[in-house]
């Protein structure tokens, strides 16, 4: 792996220190737990060339945002980097390791105290040349009483693999709004960690959304570090042919008093497949914890499948923790009622999947991100 930008020796020491992990670390296989439903055989991660991110900003950075490329923040945020790059992510997973160790570009976000930015600054990548791979790693920093949205996008138009680590941190009070979507050819790759650490009476509003590739796997970790801290957590996904993803998703409260709510519906067509596995963790000490979270499924096709699996790992005595999963066919009387109307067997299976979308769209926040979603649901929906 090499790095084109001039780097500090705190960087440097920090890739360094990631590649000899990287190195010490096998291909995730079935043999571990996080895997178990997604196999990796014959993916060499080392024989596809890195391309240099095609990365996109846009938005505007108002007084008190710094808004711009991970290398260029190396140069000119240094003491915000060196205190916050990889603070929330560690490096023991093979991929996280590969991108603290190989990344050249990405997005760092700073939101100075009290500011509040109230239009969503947005960033894009793409993956247009076969068999490559770019390395993605995103800083997004709000400092108490912060305020702001930001999307990101990714979109795979051809075969290749995106290795991608995201970093929230949200200060005391701050509320951020984190959107994620993946637009992915069918053999498209796509490796992500996503964590945030949420500080005391602080919110997170994420929303994930999956559209496409094949062997994707997402885990996405929320840390409720301070007291009053809330998060909520929206995903949607529909794959078609022989997707599969793979979203591995924490709730983890480490104070008291803190809340977390995490929905995830997915429409599943022809053989494609999808695991979830949601896991809530509530430390020692964390009392007056209220966590929920629900996984749904619709299958489109006898052949397409879903693996669901919910998770409680409570220390604490005083918590209200529930969770819910559900796998299903489509419906043959609601098709069968809506075909009596006049629709056609395609027309009422759209209408039944819009319908089944509804009440994830319904939880967004912004009006701007909830429409822009929808769009692209409606686009794969035909």
């Amino acid at each position: 792996m090499t790095v084109a930008v001039s780097e500090p020796a705190w960087l440097a020491g920090k890739r360094a220190a990631a590649r000899e992990v990287y190195e010490s670390l096998p291909v995730p296989t079935n043999r571990e737990e996080a895997w178990r439903y997604t196999n990796l055989r014959g993916y060499d991660p080392d024989l596809l060339p890195v391309e240099p991110l095609a990365l996109t900003l846009s938005g505007e950075a108002p007084d008190g945002v710094r808004f711009q490329s991970l290398a260029s923040a190396v140069a000119e945020s240094p003491d915000l980097l060196e205190r916050h790059l990889g603070s929330v992510v560690a490096d023991s997973e093979k991929f996280a390791a590969a991108n603290q160790a190989g990344w050249q570009d990405g997005v760092f976000l700073h939101v100075a105290p009290g500011v509040h930015v109230d239009e969503p600054l947005r960033a894009m990548v793409e993956l247009a040349h076969e068999d490559t791979a770019q390395l993605y790693r995103a800083l997004i920093v709000l400092e108490p009483g912060a305020r702001a949205t930001f999307t990101e996008e990714f979109v795979a138009t051809v075969r290749g693999s995106l290795n991608v680590v995201v970093e929230l941190v949200v200060g005391d009070g701050a509320t951020l709004e984190y959107v994620t979507t993946q637009r992915h050819h069918p053999e498209a790759r796509q490796f992500g960690t996503h964590r945030a650490t949420v500080g005391r009476d602080a919110e997170l509003d994420w929303v994930v959304l999956g559209l496409g590739g094949t062997r994707a796997k997402s885990r996405m970790e929320s840390y409720l570090a301070g007291r009053g801290a809330n998060v909520k957590v929206t995903g949607a996904y529909f794959l078609t042919g022989s997707e599969h993803a793979d979203y591995d998703t924490t709730q983890e409260h480490a104070s008291p008093d803190t809340t977390s709510d995490l929905f995830f519906k997915g429409v599943l067509a022809d053989s494609a497949r999808a695991v979830w596995r949601g896991v809530i963790q509530v430390d020692k000490g964390a009392q007056r914890t209220d966590a929920y979270q629900e996984n749904r499924n619709l299958l489109l096709s006898h052949d397409a499948h879903a693996d669901s699996i919910p998770g409680l790992e409570i220390e604490a005595n005083d918590v209200r923790c529930t969770h819910g999963a559900t796998i299903g066919q489509l419906d043959k009387l609601q098709v069968f009622y809506l075909m009596s109307r006049g629709l056609s067997h395609t027309e009422a299976q759209r209408l039944i999947v819009r319908g089944f979308f509804e009440p994830v769209l319904e939880r967004i926040a912004s009006a701007e991100v909830r429409e822009t979603l929808a769009s692209a649901l409606e686009a794969r929906i035909g």
